[in-house]
């Protein structure tokens, strides 16, 4: 029975798992935000989405090879994790959610602090963890992420609104001249 249960446990992790960064994958990640909705909509909770995408990756992959460009999501994402871990308060969460694209879930850091203030906080550092320099293949490599922010409830009730509307504010971000991030607006 313990072979069976480990088992089990090695079966869902790979399920649930990016196997590149060792962050949730998109699966994982849409199962804890219906999750959390579901307790939100009970307690009239808020939360955050910030949709973070890295600003022309495939440069990255094109010039150095995809080994350097998957060496460099694993170090950003490392990045990605540290800041959230560090600013983003108990219960933020953090996937791949594609490609070079990460998703945060950033709940409410109590019942009177809204989370717009926060999600900028943490967009902001977020920016700025990304764009520090680092190496890849003994090459230094600069990248920019644009953000997209979302609101629960106020810019959608679903987790599909949520995505879809950080993703819309991410392209947003994009247009403004990428490495910046934007809320979005109806």
């Amino acid at each position: 029975s313990e072979s069976v249960a480990r088992h089990d446990r090695d079966i869902r992790r790979m399920a649930y798992t990016d196997s590149l960064t060792g962050l949730s994958n998109r699966l994982a990640f849409r199962e804890a935000l219906d999750d959390r909705l579901m307790t939100l909509q009970a307690s009239s909770g808020e939360l955050a989405l910030l949709f973070v995408d890295l600003d022309d990756f495939k440069r990255v992959n094109d010039t150095l090879g995809h080994e350097a460009g998957d060496e460099v999501l694993g170090q950003l994402s490392m990045r990605i994790r540290m800041a959230v871990e560090r600013l983003g308060g108990a219960g933020a969460e953090i996937a791949r959610f594609g490609g070079d694209e990460f998703i945060v879930l950033l709940p409410a850091l109590g019942p009177d602090a809204g989370c717009r203030p926060h999600a900028q906080d943490v967009a902001q550092k977020l920016l700025r963890a990304v764009e520090a320099p680092l190496a890849a293949e003994s090459r230094p490599i600069s990248v920019t992420p644009s953000i997209g922010i979302a609101l629960y409830p106020a810019d959608g009730d679903t987790p599909d609104e949520l995505v879809k509307h950080a993703d819309t504010a991410m392209y947003l971000a994009k247009s403004r001249g990428r490495a910046n991030f934007q809320f979005f607006d109806r």
